[in-house]
């Protein structure tokens, strides 16, 4: 009886040891639990850090690409800076440019993210590319009309293939017309409808299929066409005093080997130069002081200036004209109401190539296309993009 009684009393601290166990348990959860959610913490806080860092270096990425777009001169060269906001930073350094063309410049930009002590570098090859033109058809100066008589016009800015005249789906699309001012612009959407009747102009285009544009004044055209007739290798004919010339089945230029061509008509208005029977070419057309009229089948891949006193573009008849690239009509002077700066009687389609004007370009002397950059339109892409470890 007396070690039943003791065996017992033995067993009262199995109570207080069970509750000592169970608290020590608890604390250790409590504690694991503490350890984990104060790990997950940091983990998001670094994770919520290191998304933050690697969007001030994307935006960085962004900014240069604004840098690039604004920068006049050719290739760009913008300059490294640093931006400070509330929460981080970017700082963007840029290479030096690589010309990889007379229209068409490449440069690589790494911007630096960083947010209290974290940092994310990425790097961007970064393209900017001009255009010798603004649209199909850009018109400048004053004019007195606008005539649409024909059922065969078609025009469109999106980037077409001069090869074959299907439209680039990855070429960034220009306005089919461009134009300098108001007063033109009333003329043009007069004669097209507002919006462009169906069948004239590419409605696919995301941009406006008739936008005004700061873009190539008057004078810069003008120099242009001058620059160009003067080129070595350009081949100039003169009306010398005759009102009209007549070109017949021409061959100038072909896309693998393009030509500079300049028609120079008499210093008074009412000169014409007609291409007829089946003429085609490649490279720049510049007829100065004279209306460009198209009568026979037609094709040219480049650029076609037209420009002087009272001057126009003519298409007349049922044949096939096509230019594939852009054409350019200047009015230097105070044409009277009888004078259309743009007469369509026949058919006529007007493609924009940038392919094409690219090739024309190549033409086009450099100390021309250097005091030219800033009146060409321009855009930037990008290659590529890639996270560079800090």
């Amino acid at each position: 009886m007396q070690s039943l009684g003791k065996m017992l009393r033995d067993c009262r601290g199995m109570v207080l040891m069970s509750c000592l166990t169970i608290l020590a348990v608890m604390l250790a959860v409590g504690l694991g639990t503490r350890v984990m959610v104060k790990n997950d913490y940091q983990a998001l806080a670094n994770l919520r850090v290191g998304t933050e860092v690697f969007y001030y270096s994307a935006a960085g990425i962004e900014w240069s690409k604004n840098e690039v777009a604004r920068t006049t001169t050719f290739p760009p060269n913008p300059a490294n800076q640093t931006k400070i906001f509330a929460g981080g930073s970017f700082t963007v350094s840029f290479s030096s440019a690589a010309v990889s063309g007379p229209l068409s410049a490449r440069i690589v930009a790494r911007s630096l993210g960083a947010a209290g002590t974290s940092s994310q570098t990425i790097q961007a090859l970064l393209r900017k590319n001009y255009d010798l033109a603004d649209g199909a058809l850009a018109l400048r100066g004053p004019a007195a009309r606008v005539n649409l008589s024909g059922s065969g016009l078609f025009i469109s800015g999106a980037d077409h293939d001069p090869a074959n005249g299907n439209i680039l789906g990855a070429g960034k699309p220009r306005s089919a017309v461009s134009l300098p001012d108001s007063a033109l612009y009333g003329l043009v959407t007069g004669a097209f409808g507002s919006p462009p009747q169906i069948g004239l102009i590419d409605p696919a285009s995301s941009n406006p299929p008739i936008a005004l544009s700061d873009y190539l004044s008057g004078s810069a055209i003008a120099q242009l066409a001058n620059d160009l007739c003067a080129a070595a290798g350009a081949t100039v004919h003169a009306l010398n005093g005759a009102a009209t010339l007549v070109f017949d089945n021409q061959s100038w230029g072909t896309a693998g080997a393009p030509a500079i061509h300049c028609i120079e008509g008499n210093a008074g208005a009412g000169d014409s130069v007609s291409f007829t029977g089946a003429s085609a070419g490649a490279g720049i057309l510049i007829v100065k002081n004279a209306d460009l009229v198209l009568d026979g089948a037609f094709r040219w891949e480049g650029l076609v200036i037209v420009l002087g006193q009272e001057v126009g573009l003519k298409a007349l008849g049922s044949s096939n004209k096509d230019v594939l690239g852009a054409v350019v009509v200047n009015e230097t002077g105070a044409p009277g109401s009888g004078t259309a700066i743009f007469d369509v009687q026949g058919n006529l389609r007007l493609l924009f190539s940038r392919q094409a004007l690219n090739r024309a370009a190549l033409l086009v002397p450099s100390a021309s296309l250097n005091s030219l950059y800033p009146m060409l339109p321009a855009y930037v892409s990008q290659d590529y993009w890639r996270s560079v470890n800090p």
